[in-house]
């Protein structure tokens, strides 16, 4: 399921935001690892970024 705001990009905000070494080396792994197209890579690594809700760091969280 990709996200809306991931196909709002404008062609040169993709190209800067997938030119990192940070954004290639993502790619680059996922494509050997998992098998799929560097397309699908980088679609991957924009949902990522785009992501709606912050990552879990690690912290615990009171069940009350």
């Amino acid at each position: 399921m990709t996200r809306d705001s991931t196909t709002r990009l404008e062609n040169r905000d993709r190209q800067r935001i997938l030119s990192s070494p940070v954004a290639h080396a993502f790619v680059r792994i996922v494509t050997q690892r998992r098998g799929i197209s560097e397309t699908e890579a980088e679609q991957a690594y924009l949902d990522y970024l785009n992501r709606t809700q912050p990552a879990d760091n690690g912290r615990r969280r009171e069940i009350a």
